[in-house]
């Protein structure tokens, strides 16, 4: 099993894993609530994240 990430467990990142995804963005589900919510509670905004993973996906579908 792989380390935890950032010392603890990231959904997303089990997610991903457990879906053998690369990203979110390959996901069929993408946007989900998970990714869409990621960090809120601790200020973060997920909106980041989620554009990345759409240009990550926009790059394969090229």
């Amino acid at each position: 099993m792989p380390a935890p990430f950032w010392g603890g467990e990231c959904k997303v990142k089990s997610c991903c894993e457990g879906k053998l995804l690369n990203h979110c963005g390959e996901c069929d589900i993408f946007p989900c609530d998970m990714l869409s919510n990621m960090g809120k509670e601790q200020g973060f905004d997920p909106a980041i994240k989620i554009e990345q993973c759409k240009k990550w996906r926009d790059e394969v579908l090229i």
